[in-house]
């Protein structure tokens, strides 16, 4: 009784351990992150990229700090791509990526990016990647174009964004430490509209006052 007691613990105290090694050797990460801005509307346009984190030597231009420019009340803006270089090793499987982004501090939208290529690829700043099993570009922004000037109104404004690979072994996340990688832009009222003269307001007191009276 006492021997099998014995061998059970060890037999079980033995699963543990090569569990254990076999979650130890698993790992999943991001090594390469970017995002397009189109800033004259949807379809082909003067779209630019962006990079969160470049593995180089070829780099463009970082989304963190970055100003976006300035753009017309009521015109168009989009988040046309984005682009996720992810690795994989001992067991570790990455199943997904997603590009994550908000406006003013509000609520995160999150769309997906499907797979595009294991190796040899490309990144969008042309560098290319041949020697490491494992590594995988994710490029394929899904859903609708994503207008990020929707609905604000004339001043400055941010728009920040992080980025997500989901794995057997739970997400990793490229968020400068949770900090998240911000930008900035701004929307311009629109010019040449002229003011009211004091006479025209005055003109138009007159005219609620005799509405009111008339009630």
């Amino acid at each position: 009784m006492r021997a099998s007691s014995i061998c059970l613990r060890f037999a079980l105290g033995l699963g543990t351990l090569l569990a254990t090694q076999v979650a130890t050797a698993a790992a999943v990460g991001l090594f390469g992150s970017y995002i397009a801005i189109d800033g004259d509307g949807p379809g082909p346009g003067n779209f630019s990229w962006f990079g969160g984190t470049q593995p180089g030597p070829a780099t463009g231009p970082a989304f963190e700090g970055a100003n976006l420019g300035a753009f017309a009340l009521g015109s168009l803006a989009y988040i046309s791509g984005a682009e996720v270089l992810s690795w994989k090793n001992g067991g570790g499987d990455v199943t997904g990526a997603a590009l994550s982004w908000r406006v003013n501090g509000g609520a995160f939208s999150t769309q997906a990016i499907g797979f595009t290529s294991d190796l040899p690829f490309n990144d969008a700043m042309g560098n290319t990647f041949v020697g490491t099993p494992g590594d995988q570009k994710w490029a394929q922004l899904s859903g609708t174009p994503i207008n990020f000037l929707s609905g604000l109104g004339a001043g400055s404004h941010t728009l920040e964004v992080y980025w997500t690979i989901s794995s057997n072994i739970g997400d990793r996340f490229d968020s400068r430490s949770g900090a998240n990688y911000t930008a900035s832009f701004s929307v311009l009222a629109p010019t040449g509209v002229p003011s009211p003269t004091p006479l025209a307001l005055a003109g138009i007191g007159l005219a609620l006052l005799a509405a009111t009276r008339r009630r």
